[in-house]
């Protein structure tokens, strides 16, 4: 009977995505328990992407520039470009940029379109990795703890995937690999958590570390992790001098890479836009990453009586690894540039919802998720006030038809202010 009324529900979902994507995507978001209706969630990200605004000076308005002032993309001119990614002569170290651009290009020279492929594959990761935290942490207790899985949720600005189009995908594929990795221990979410590497070089790391936890299988004595984490801590000082004498090795592209991330120039850039920042804004950057670095330590002590099992072990390995991974790319380049804080902070927030879901009524995690509400506020509305400039009015408003008919670029921010 509730499977004749969820088809005739999906069937209606059809109609009003037709004519308003949005209402479907917030019935779909509402009932998120309900698989058949997540469709209607990526579809209307899709719909999102093909009418994205990029911010002037961001990298979405450079990649748009990028690919409209390229006329055509040839197979030739597609494989030249993969022949010196492999020489290191290629400015951009990855494939996937590359590659997603001459697929649009194949068939189109749209850039909406181009938008809305980069916000298809995106999305579909991103939720993909969203169901896997929900399939493994949702109990009917877990909906009191529901602000952790809303921070991993958004650990990203929703606009990030499609702006960014390379680091948060690679984060998400990577995310995703190994968060299943941990569960399944199965070889291909080894290689899934690898592909990351494709779409940006710097999680080559990442998912170096990831392999050698799999082959320790994620136990690590309890002494030894916290003897590693003050190593790192104290000889973090010596890293970037040591990679500067030995970068060349990685081949031409990490040097310049290196480069371009510590030169005088970029560093006083970072320092002059870390001094224009509002309180909320410097508050929002390092409130996570302080709460997730005390709460993951905290739940350790055995005086809160919080119960593990060996998932939850393996997510405190890991996360644990993550913090010296964060703390190692962090002596290299400078605060903003480091992003693998939000690495270690999103697995932490996984450990902390899968604890809530075994440790109903435990009060350490309750006051652990007191605490982290008005930081999650304070992060959401941040959030949300950027990616307002990227969402178009037609988005809210409008359908498909729409978008491929009217020319519209007025953003909620203009539209409202």
């Amino acid at each position: 009977m509730q499977s004749t009324i969820q088809k005739s529900n999906k069937l209606w979902l059809w109609i009003v995505f037709i004519i308003y994507p949005l209402g479907s995507f917030i019935y779909a978001l509402k009932h998120y328990s309900v698989k058949g209706y997540r469709v209607f969630i990526l579809l209307f990200f899709a719909f999102y992407g093909l009418t994205f605004l990029p911010i002037p000076n961001s990298d979405g308005s450079r990649y748009k520039e990028g690919f409209t002032y390229t006329r055509e993309y040839t197979l030739s001119q597609y494989y030249s470009d993969v022949l010196e990614v492999f020489s290191g002569e290629s400015d951009n170290p990855d494939f996937y940029a590359i590659t997603l651009k001459f697929v649009v290009h194949s068939f189109t020279s749209d850039v909406k379109i181009y938008f809305m492929i980069a916000a298809l594959v995106y999305f579909f990761v991103f939720l993909k990795l969203m169901e896997t935290i929900w399939n493994l942490t949702f109990k009917a207790q877990t909906k009191f703890y529901i602000g952790f899985f809303i921070g991993c949720f958004f650990i990203y600005n929703i606009s990030a995937g499609v702006n960014s189009i390379r680091f948060p995908l690679a984060f998400m594929v990577f995310a995703y690999g190994a968060l299943n990795l941990l569960i399944k221990r199965e070889r291909k979410y080894l290689i899934i958590a690898f592909l990351s590497i494709l779409i940006h070089f710097s999680f080559l790391f990442s998912s170096v570390i990831l392999l050698l936890g799999y082959l320790f299988r994620f136990k690590v004595n309890g002494r030894l992790l916290y003897f590693l984490l003050l190593m790192v801590f104290v000889f973090s000082s010596l890293l970037p001098s040591f990679i500067a004498d030995n970068i060349s090795v990685l081949g031409k592209v990490s040097e310049v890479k290196f480069e371009a991330y510590t030169q005088e120039g970029f560093q006083e850039t970072r320092t002059n836009h870390l001094q224009v920042w509002n309180w909320y804004v410097y508050f929002n950057f390092y409130a996570t990453y302080i709460f997730t670095v005390v709460a993951l330590l905290v739940t350790r002590f055995k005086l809160y009586g919080v119960k593990f099992d060996a998932i939850a072990e393996k997510l405190f390995v890991f996360s644990m690894i993550m913090l010296m991974h964060a703390m190692l790319s962090g002596s290299v380049v400078d605060v903003i540039s480091n992003r693998f804080n939000l690495l270690f902070s999103f697995f932490t927030l996984i450990y902390l919802l899968y604890l809530s879901s075994i440790n109903y009524g435990n009060k350490l995690l309750a006051i652990l998720h007191y605490i982290y509400i008005p930081i999650l506020i304070i992060n959401l509305l941040v959030k949300f006030r950027g990616d307002m400039s990227t969402i178009n009015a037609v988005a809210v408003f409008g359908n498909f038809i729409v978008a491929f008919f009217a020319d519209i670029s007025v953003s909620i921010t203009d539209l409202l202010f």
